[in-house]
């Protein structure tokens, strides 16, 4: 999942990004930075996100 992906499905879900963050119980500004690739991310971070989205029934790769 790419940063960009990560930012439509938010926005497709109606989520906010302390929204997402507190869902996958991940730091908010590590989903602000995967969202606008503004630092790096932890891969755990992103499997956290990933599974998250898959949650609500949105599936990325």
């Amino acid at each position: 999942m790419t940063g960009t992906q990560c930012q439509a499905a938010r926005l497709r879900l109606g989520w906010s990004t302390r929204m997402l963050a507190s869902k996958a119980g991940v730091p908010w500004y590590a989903v602000i930075n995967f969202d606008y690739g503004t630092g790096d991310v932890d891969p755990v971070v992103i499997a956290a996100l990933t599974r998250t989205f898959k949650l609500a029934g949105i599936e990325l790769r």
